[in-house]
C-alpha cells in the first residue's frame, strides 16, 4: 500500500489490511526529555510528587502497573497535554512530539470530516496526499467526508495513524495503540514501529504487542516509578510475576525506585483507632469503586468487540453480488449496518468515560 508517504501507490478498493512505514524523522538530541521536581495532582489527589525522569533518543518505553495507578496521566504529563502544579519540563534539542491518545478525542476534534482532520495538521500536507494515504488505510470514496465523531474505534485509531504518518515526530507517545485494531492491522503497526528510528513510550495490555515493542520498563505505582533496564522479559525475571499477563497491572510493594522517582514520603506516627478505620473504610471504598470500573469497561469492551465484528460481517455481505440481487435483504442488512453505526460510538464514549474515571482514582 505505502512505503513513504512521498511515494504511494494507488489505494485497493477491496484491501482489508492495512501497510505501512513511519517516514524516519528529524534526528533528535541525545536527550529526548528531561522532568524535574514534577508535582500532579487531580483536584487534591496528589498522583505525583516530586518527579524526576529523563529519556533518550531511540529508547522504546513500556509503562506497567496498576490499573489506575497514573501510567496515562504520565503520559499525557510526557505530551503536555497536562499541566504539572509545580516542576520543569524539557523537551531536548530538535524533538518533534506525537500523541496517540487512550482516548481518541484527545487528538481529534469530533466535528471534523476524515480529509479535514488529516488535513488540519501544522505540516499542511495537500488534499492529494491525505486522499491517496487515507484510502490506504481503508478509508475509501465518500468515506473521507464522514463525521469523526461518527466513526468506529478501529477507524479513528487508523485516522491517528494517518495523522502521524503526515506530520512524522521523533518523539512518539502511544497510549494502548492496539485497541479495536485487528489482528491485521496490529501487526502492521508493528512492523512499521520496529522501522522507527524515533524515541517511542507506550501503554499496552498487548502482551505480544509489548514483547516485540519494549527495550525499557518502566513500572508505575503509587507515584512511584521504578525502571527496569532491560526487555519485557527481563521486567519479569525481576519482578518475579506469576505471567506476563499478572506483571502488566503488578503492584511491586518491595521495588524501590532509582533515577526515576517520587519525593519519598516522611514516616508518620502512630495513627489512632478511629484514623484506623477511617482509613479502612477508604479502603474499601476504593476497593468497591474500581471492581465496579473493571466490570463496566469489561461489559463495554465486549460490546464494542460484538459490534465491530458484526460491523465488518455485514459490509462484507453487502460487497457480496448475491446481495445486490436480494433489495430485500439489501435493505435489511443496510439498516442493521445503520444501527451498529450508530451504537458503536455511543459505546466507546462510555468506555472513554469509564476509563477516565478509573484513572482518576487514587489507591488508599
Amino acid at each position: 500500500m505505502i512505503d513513504r508517504i512521498e511515494k504511494v501507490d494507488a489505494p485497493v478498493a477491496d484491501a482489508k489490511t492495512v501497510k505501512f512505514r513511519f517516514p524516519q524523522p528529524l534526528r533528535s538530541g541525545q536527550r529526548v526529555i528531561r522532568v524535574k521536581d514534577l508535582d500532579f495532582a487531580y483536584g487534591t489527589q496528589p498522583i505525583y510528587t516530586g518527579l524526576d525522569l529523563e529519556m533518550e533518543r531511540g529508547q522504546r518505553t513500556v509503562l506497567v502497573g496498576p490499573n489506575g495507578a497514573g501510567k496515562s496521566t504520565l503520559l499525557k504529563l510526557l505530551a503536555g497535554a497536562l499541566t504539572p502544579q509545580a516542576g520543569t519540563y524539557e523537551l531536548g534539542h530538535n524533538v518533534k512530539l506525537g500523541y496517540f491518545a487512550q482516548y481518541r478525542g484527545d487528538v481529534l476534534n469530533m466535528k471534523h470530516t476524515v480529509l479535514q482532520s488529516a488535513m488540519d495538521l501544522p505540516s499542511r500536507p495537500g488534499e492529494n496526499m491525505c486522499r491517496t494515504l487515507l484510502g490506504s488505510f481503508l478509508f475509501h470514496g465518500d468515506d473521507v467526508f464522514k463525521p469523526v465523531g461518527v466513526l468506529s474505534g478501529g477507524e479513528k485509531s487508523r485516522l491517528v495513524l494517518v495523522r502521524l504518518l503526515l506530520d512524522p515526530p521523533n518523539f512518539l507517545l502511544m497510549d494502548e495503540p492496539t485497541t479495536h485494531l485487528d489482528m491485521g492491522s496490529i501487526d502492521a503497526l508493528i512492523g512499521a514501529l520496529e522501522q522507527y528510528e524515533g524515541t517511542l513510550v507506550f501503554i499496552s495490555h498487548d502482551v505480544h504487542f509489548i514483547r516485540q515493542m519494549a527495550k525499557h520498563v518502566l513500572h508505575v505505582s503509587a507515584g512511584v516509578i521504578t525502571p527496569y533496564a532491560g526487555d519485557y522479559q527481563y521486567y519479569l525475571d525481576k519482578s518475579k510475576a506469576g505471567s506476563a499477563r499478572e506483571a502488566l497491572t503488578a503492584t511491586l510493594h518491595n521495588a524501590q525506585p532509582t533515577s526515576y522517582n517520587s519525593a519519598s514520603a516522611a514516616k508518620e506516627p502512630p495513627k489512632s483507632k478511629q484514623q484506623r478505620r477511617l482509613e479502612a473504610d477508604a479502603r474499601n471504598a476504593y476497593s468497591k469503586a474500581k471492581k465496579e470500573l473493571d466490570l463496566r469497561i469489561f461489559k463495554i469492551e465486549q460490546e464494542l468487540a460484538t459490534l465491530d465484528k458484526r460491523k465488518h460481517e455485514i459490509v462484507n455481505l453487502l460487497q457480496e453480488e448475491a446481495t445486490y440481487a436480494d433489495a430485500a435483504q439489501f435493505r435489511v442488512l443496510s439498516a442493521e449496518l445503520e444501527a451498529v453505526e450508530t451504537k458503536i460510538p455511543k459505546f466507546t464514549t462510555e468506555w472513554e468515560k469509564a476509563t477516565e474515571e478509573l484513572e482518576k482514582l487514587v489507591p488508599v
